[in-house]
C-alpha cells in the first residue's frame, strides 16, 4: 500500500511539473487554431519562436474564407505568439514587421492588428503602421509592428492579433486570401529604406492599372497610378488618400507624386499666402507668365517673389534646404489666338480633351515656361491626375482643404485679362484673373537620399530623418 502510495505521488509530481513547464514556456502559444506546433529559427544572436501550421512554412499566415469582424470579436481572437530569446552577451535590438506576400488577393484597407506582451500596438489599421523595406522574396508591403531591446539571455514575447474590420469592410468574397509573414531584423544590420522605396513597394501592380477618366473627379480612394513626365515616369497620388502626409519644417504637406529618379513632389496641405498671382500694369497676356519682361528687363510675378521670400524664410533659414532638390515647374505659356480670343496650351488639354500631362511644351513666348527651382505651384494637370476636373466640385480629393488657390497653368487672355486655372473652395479646378487674391500652396520636391518615420498618416505623418 505504501508503496502504491508513493508511485502515486511520483506520477502525480511528473504531471504537475509537465504541467508547470507547458505553462510557463508555452502559454502563451496556446490558440484555438487546429493543428498547431512550435517552431524556431535563428538569427544572429537571436532565437526566435513562433507558431506554425501544418502545411504552411514556419512564420507564414494565411487567412481563407475572411469574416470581417468588430472590434470586440477581433480582440477576441487567438494570437500569434513571437518568442525572442537574446543568446548573446550583449543588449541587442530587433525590428518585428509583418510583410504582406504576393499571393494576396484581399484588399488590406480593413486589415487591422493589435499587439500586446512586450511589443504593445493599440489597435490599428495595418495601412497606419510604418512601411519598411523588404528584401524577403514575393513581398508586396512590409510594416513594422515595433522593435525590442533584448538583454542577455532575456526572453520576451508578444501577442499579435490579426483581423478584418467589418466597419472597413462589411463583407469580403469568400475566394480572397491574406498570405503574410512575420519578418525579423536586427537593427544593427538592417539598411533603412529610402522614402520612395517604401512608397514604391509593388511597382508592377501601380503599372499595370488602367488610366483613369480624366472627365470625371475621383471621389474614391483610387491610389497610386503612374505616368510620364519631363524626367521619366512618375507615380502620382489619385482621390481619397489617408497615408500622404508629410511634416516637414513645421508644416504639414502632401505627396502629389514619386518620380523615378527617387525624388518625391510636395504640396502644402493649406495655403502660406493669399495674393494676387500678378498685377495687370498693362493689357498684356504677358501677366500670365511666372516671369516676365517688363519693358526688355526680367521680372517676377508677385506668386513668384512671395514663393521665393517664404522659402528663403522657412526653409533655407532653418538649414533645410539640403533635404530638398531643384525640380521643373510647368507655366505652359503657348497658346493660339482666334478671333481676339487667346487660349493656352492648357485649355485644350484641360478644358476639351481631359488629357492632362506632366511634360511640359515648349514656348516661343517671352513669358512663362518651365522654370527648374526649389519652389514652385502645382499645375492644373497635376491637379486633374490628383482627381479634380474642370468645372465639377470634389469635396474628396486629397487637394482639397476648403481654400481657393493658384495653380501655374495659364488659361486665357480675353479683353485685356489673362486667366489661369485655380481650385475654389469647392475643390473645383476654375479659372481666375490673375489680379485675384488666392492662396498659393507651395510645392518643393525631397531628395531621393531621404529617409522617414511614421506611417504618413494624418495623425502619425511622415518625419524626415534629420542628420
Amino acid at each position: 500500500m505504501k508503496k502504491k502510495y508513493i508511485l502515486s505521488l511520483v506520477v502525480i509530481g511528473l504531471m504537475l511539473a509537465l504541467t508547470l513547464t507547458i505553462g510557463t514556456g508555452y502559454g502563451l502559444w496556446v490558440s484555438t487554431r487546429d493543428k498547431n506546433e512550435l517552431s524556431s529559427t535563428t538569427l544572429g544572436c537571436f532565437q526566435i519562436y513562433y507558431q506554425e501550421d501544418k502545411g504552411i512554412d514556419k512564420d507564414i499566415i494565411e487567412m481563407k474564407n475572411i469574416e470581417p469582424l468588430t472590434v470586440e470579436e477581433g480582440l477576441e481572437t487567438s494570437p500569434y505568439t513571437l518568442t525572442i530569446k537574446n543568446t548573446c552577451n550583449v543588449d541587442k535590438e530587433l525590428q518585428v514587421r509583418l510583410n504582406v506576400l504576393k499571393d494576396t488577393t484581399v484588399d488590406l484597407k480593413a486589415l487591422t492588428l493589435e499587439a500586446t506582451g512586450y511589443i504593445s500596438q493599440d489597435t490599428s489599421l495595418y495601412n497606419n503602421l510604418q512601411l519598411t523595406k523588404s528584401e524577403m522574396p514575393d513581398v508586396v508591403q512590409s510594416r513594422l509592428i515595433g522593435i525590442v531591446n533584448v538583454k542577455p539571455d532575456e526572453i520576451v514575447r508578444t501577442n499579435v492579433k490579426l483581423w478584418f474590420d467589418e466597419r472597413k469592410t462589411p463583407k469580403i468574397d469568400k475566394s480572397k486570401i491574406l498570405k503574410a509573414q512575420f519578418e525579423f531584423i536586427d537593427s544593427e544590420s538592417s539598411v533603412k529604406a529610402k522614402f520612395y522605396e517604401l512608397l514604391l513597394t509593388d511597382k508592377a501592380k501601380i503599372e499595370a492599372k488602367k488610366a483613369p477618366n480624366f472627365a470625371n473627379q475621383s471621389t474614391g480612394a483610387d491610389g497610386l497610378y503612374v505616368t510620364n513626365s519631363d524626367t521619366g515616369k512618375t507615380y502620382y497620388y489619385r482621390g481619397v488618400v489617408n497615408n500622404n502626409y508629410v511634416s516637414f519644417g513645421n508644416f504639414l504637406w502632401r505627396i502629389i507624386r514619386i518620380n523615378e529618379d527617387g525624388t518625391i513632389r510636395l504640396i502644402a496641405n493649406k495655403s502660406v499666402a493669399y495674393t494676387n498671382f500678378n498685377d495687370l500694369r498693362s493689357r498684356q497676356k504677358d501677366f500670365a507668365g511666372y516671369s516676365y519682361l517688363w519693358y526688355r528687363n526680367a521680372a517676377n510675378s508677385i506668386a513668384k517673389d512671395t514663393l521665393e521670400n517664404w522659402y528663403n524664410t522657412n526653409i533655407t533659414a532653418k538649414g533645410l534646404d539640403k533635404y530638398l532638390t531643384t525640380s521643373n515647374y510647368c507655366n505652359d505659356t503657348g497658346y493660339q489666338t482666334t478671333n481676339y480670343h487667346t487660349y493656352f496650351n492648357g485649355y485644350k488639354r484641360l478644358s476639351t480633351d481631359n488629357a492632362p500631362s506632366l511634360i511640359c511644351p515648349k514656348t516661343n513666348a517671352d513669358f512663362g515656361g518651365v522654370y527648374n527651382a526649389k519652389v514652385g505651384l502645382i499645375t492644373a494637370d497635376e491637379v486633374v491626375l490628383a482627381g479634380g476636373a474642370y468645372n465639377k466640385n470634389n469635396m474628396n480629393y486629397y487637394l482639397y482643404n476648403e481654400e481657393s488657390f493658384y495653380t501655374l497653368t495659364p488659361y486665357d487672355f480675353y479683353q485685356g485679362t489673362p486667366t489661369l486655372y485655380a481650385v475654389d473652395n469647392t475643390g473645383t479646378l476654375t479659372t481666375s484673373p490673375v489680379n485675384k487674391e488666392l492662396g498659393l500652396r507651395p510645392v518643393i520636391t525631397l531628395k531621393s537620399d531621404i529617409t522617414v518615420t511614421g506611417s504618413g498618416t494624418i495623425d502619425n505623418p511622415y518625419i524626415i530623418d534629420m542628420e
